[in-house]
C-alpha cells in the first residue's frame, strides 16, 4: 500500500516536470513569462489551497487556449498570403505583357529602318490567360463600401447603371461606344458557346442577364448568363478586356433547378401592406417559381392574428405548405428578425433572401438572385429601384394607378437606392461565418450597413448592381426624435430622396408662383377675347 501511494506521488511528480518544460520552452519562444498569463484567482494569488489537479487543469486549459490563438493566426496570415499571391500574379501579368508589347513594338521599327513593307500584327491577343480566381480580386478584400466597383447590369438591349450620364435614365439602350463594346461582348459570347455546340444554336435572344465593371487599374469584367434548352440551367461566360482585345476567362453551367431560397421577412403589424405582399408572392413565388420557402418573423400582438389568417388563407388557396411563422414578443428589430428566421431552418445550407414587407420583385429577380450567389464565394446586394410618392407622380391624373401599374423605371417615378443595403441574397453558412447582423443596433437602419461593410472587407465577392426587377414601394416614413444623431440624420435623408425627384419637390415648392402664373396667363386670354 505505501509502495504504491510513492508510486503514484512519483508519476504526479513527473507530469508536473513535463509541464514546467513546456512552459518554459513556450515562454521563451513567444516572449511572456506563463505567470503573467494567468488568470485563475487561485494562482493569482498563490493559494496554497489549490490543489494539484486543479493546476494540472489549469495548464491544460491553458495550453489548449494559446494553441487556439496560434491556429487563428496561421490562417489569417495563409488567407492574407494568398490574397498577396493573387495581386502579385495580376500585376506580374500585366508586366509580361508590356514586356512583350514593347519587343513587337521594338521589332517593328527595326524592320521598318530596314525598308520593310508595313505588316499588321499577327496575333492581337495577349500571350498571358486571366483566370477566374483573378477576376474575383477586383471586388474582394476591400477597404469600405465606397471601394467597391459597382456592376453595370444589362439585357440584350438595355443598360441599367448607376452613372447614366446627361440623360438621367436609369434605364436606356446602349449608344455611341457603349453600344460598340455591348456588341462586341455579346457577340463573343454567342461565338464561343457555339464552338461546340451539337444542340440547338445560342443566339443573343438567349441572353437572361448581364454584368460588367471596369478597374481603370487593371480592365474590364464581362459575365453574361444564357437559357439553355432545359428550364432553369443556364450558360455562364465570363469575358476580361485588360485594356486589350477580350479574353475568355471561363464557361459554366449553372443548374439551378433545384435550388430553393428561403425568402425572410420581420414584420410588426402593417396588415395592409402585408395583404398586398402575399398577393404577388402567390402569384410569383408559389404559381410561377415554386422554389420559395417563406419565413415570417413577427413582433408583438397587435394585427399578429389577422397575419396569421392571411398567410393560413393563402397558403390553403394555394396547396402551399413552405413556410414558417416565428412569434416574439419583444420590440420590433429587423436585423433580429433576420437573424431568428436564419437561424430557425434546419436543413443544412441554403440561398436566403431578406426582404421586407413593402418590396415588391418578379420572377426574374428570383433567377438573379440564384445566379449572383455561390456559398463561400459571391453573395448578391441588388441595388432596389424605389418608387416616389404616387400623390405626387401622378397628382395631375384623376385618380393614381394601381399599384402594380406604378412599377416602371423611369426619373420621375423613382429612383436608384444605391444607400440601401437592405435587400440581399446570401448562403446561410457565409451569413454565420459573418456573424450575421450586429443586433445591439437599437432604431431605424445601420445593422445592413454593418453587415455589408464585412462582406466587401471579406473574401467574399460582392454582386452590387442595379437589378430592374425589384422594387421598393414608397410608404410614408416616420423619423423617430430620439434616434442617435447619425440615424435620425441617416432617416431624413431618406424620407427626403423618397418623396419626389428634384423637378417634382421644386414645383411644389413654387406652387404659388405656379399659380400666379396660371392665373395671369388665364386673364391675358380673357382679355384677347374681349
Amino acid at each position: 500500500m505505501i509502495f504504491s501511494t510513492i508510486k503514484l506521488r512519483w508519476k504526479i511528480l513527473l507530469v508536473l516536470i513535463v509541464i514546467s518544460v513546456i512552459l518554459l520552452f513556450h515562454s521563451r519562444y513567444t516572449g511572456i513569462s506563463p505567470v503573467h498569463r494567468i488568470t485563475g484567482r487561485k494562482l493569482m494569488n498563490n493559494d496554497p489551497c489549490s490543489s494539484l489537479e486543479e493546476q494540472i487543469d489549469y495548464y491544460q486549459r491553458l495550453l489548449k487556449s494559446n494553441e487556439e490563438k496560434h491556429k487563428a493566426g496561421v490562417e489569417r496570415m495563409r488567407l492574407h498570403n494568398g490574397e498577396t499571391r493573387r495581386q502579385l500574379e495580376v500585376q506580374r501579368q500585366l508586366v509580361n505583357d508590356l514586356e512583350r508589347r514593347n519587343r513587337q513594338l521594338i521589332e517593328k521599327l527595326a524592320h521598318l529602318e530596314a525598308g520593310g513593307p508595313i505588316r499588321k500584327d499577327e496575333e492581337p491577343r495577349l500571350a498571358a490567360k486571366i483566370s477566374p480566381d483573378i477576376v474575383r480580386t477586383l471586388n474582394i478584400r476591400q477597404e469600405s463600401e465606397f471601394s467597391v466597383i459597382p456592376f453595370i447590369s444589362f439585357t440584350r438591349d438595355k443598360l441599367y447603371q448607376l452613372e447614366p450620364g446627361m440623360t438621367k435614365r436609369p434605364e436606356e439602350p446602349p449608344v455611341g461606344d457603349k453600344h460598340t463594346e455591348h456588341q462586341q461582348v455579346v457577340d463573343l459570347a454567342v461565338k464561343l458557346l457555339n464552338e461546340h455546340n451539337e444542340g440547338e444554336p445560342v443566339t443573343s435572344m438567349k441572353l437572361v442577364e448581364g454584368y460588367s465593371r471596369t478597374d481603370k487599374t487593371v480592365g474590364s469584367q464581362y459575365d453574361l448568363y444564357f437559357e439553355t434548352e432545359t428550364k432553369n440551367i443556364f450558360k455562364h461566360v465570363q469575358l476580361f478586356r485588360p485594356f486589350a482585345p477580350i479574353q475568355t476567362v471561363q464557361t459554366e453551367t449553372y443548374d439551378k433547378r433545384n435550388e430553393w431560397i428561403n425568402l425572410i421577412v420581420p414584420l410588426a403589424g402593417r396588415v395592409e401592406k402585408f395583404k398586398v405582399f402575399m398577393d404577388y408572392f402567390a402569384e410569383i413565388c408559389i404559381r410561377r417559381d415554386k422554389r420559395v420557402y417563406l419565413t415570417i418573423v413577427y413582433f408583438g400582438d397587435e394585427g399578429k392574428q389577422e397575419i396569421k389568417d392571411c398567410l393560413e388563407k393563402v397558403a390553403a388557396e394555394n396547396h402551399y405548405t413552405q413556410y414558417k411563422f416565428i412569434e416574439r414578443t419583444d420590440s420590433f428589430s429587423r436585423g433580429m428578425g433576420l437573424l431568428a428566421g436564419a437561424e430557425a431552418w434546419e436543413n443544412g445550407n441554403v440561398l436566403m433572401f431578406f426582404c421586407d414587407v413593402d418590396i415588391y420583385f418578379d420572377l426574374g429577380y428570383l433567377d438573379r438572385c440564384r445566379l449572383n450567389t455561390a456559398p463561400g464565394k459571391k453573395v448578391y446586394y441588388p441595388i432596389v429601384f424605389s418608387l416616389y410618392n404616387p400623390d405626387v407622380v401622378y397628382h395631375n391624373l384623376p385618380e393614381i394607378p394601381h399599384w402594380r401599374d406604378l412599377m416602371v423605371l423611369k426619373k420621375d417615378s423613382g429612383f436608384w437606392r444605391d444607400f440601401g443595403f437592405g435587400m440581399t441574397c446570401m448562403y446561410r453558412s457565409d451569413f454565420i461565418f459573418m456573424k450575421g447582423f450586429d443586433t445591439s443596433i437599437q432604431g431605424w437602419g445601420g445593422e445592413d450597413v454593418k453587415l455589408y461593410r464585412k462582406m466587401v472587407q471579406s473574401n467574399l465577392e460582392v454582386i452590387r448592381a442595379p437589378d430592374r426587377g425589384i422594387f421598393h414601394l414608397w410608404h410614408e416614413k416616420f423619423c423617430d426624435p430620439h434616434l442617435s444623431t447619425e440615424q435620425y440624420n441617416m432617416c431624413l435623408g431618406s424620407k427626403a430622396l423618397s418623396e419626389a425627384s428634384h423637378s417634382q419637390l421644386g414645383m411644389l415648392a413654387f406652387k404659388d408662383l405656379k399659380e400666379e402664373n396660371d392665373r395671369l396667363n388665364a386673364q391675358k386670354s380673357k382679355d384677347t377675347l374681349i
